[in-house]
């Protein structure tokens, strides 16, 4: 029987529990998007009842904003991770600074589009946001990530 790789395998984490910064992406986005998605259903449903169409347009364009920007923002904070591991922390609250302020801008900005309830619309965005952020937090809690890749054994010149 082969032994078994030091390092993380191209399949999964290593034997430790350990992940490395592309694994970790992954592991935080698919913890963040389910939840998020459930949520943003019950209220495209919620608010399809309550408020008819606009309301469900205002439901629905919230839903594709929030997963859109915070899915796309754990992309780019993967790719600081794995590239420069030093610059995770300051990057990660620049970007989630700047996607709070979108967001905002665009509630201000969609405030007074008469073909969506922009009460639903920024009651629904604010919901989201804090459901992508508290499951994002707690799967970051969960996830053991190597800031380090581990040596193969081999020496480098």
């Amino acid at each position: 029987m082969p032994a078994a790789p030091d390092g993380p395998t191209a399949s999964g984490p290593t034997a430790s529990g350990l992940l490395t910064g592309s694994q970790a992406t992954r592991a935080v986005l698919r913890a963040a998007v389910i939840p998020t998605l459930v949520v943003g259903v019950v209220a495209v449903i919620a608010a399809t009842v309550l408020r008819g169409p606009a309301g469900a347009a205002a439901a629905v364009l919230a839903l594709v904003i929030v997963v859109g920007f915070f899915a796309s923002g754990q992309y780019v904070l993967g790719r600081i991770l794995t590239s420069n591991p030093q610059l995770v922390l300051s990057g990660g609250l620049l970007l989630y600074l700047t996607q709070v302020l979108v967001l905002f801008g665009l509630i201000a900005l969609l405030r007074d589009a008469s073909w969506l309830d922009s009460r639903v619309f920024a009651a629904v965005v604010v919901v989201l946001t804090l459901v992508w952020t508290t499951a994002a937090v707690l799967a970051t809690m969960r996830t053991k990530v190597l800031y380090v890749e581990p040596s193969t054994g081999e020496e480098g010149p």
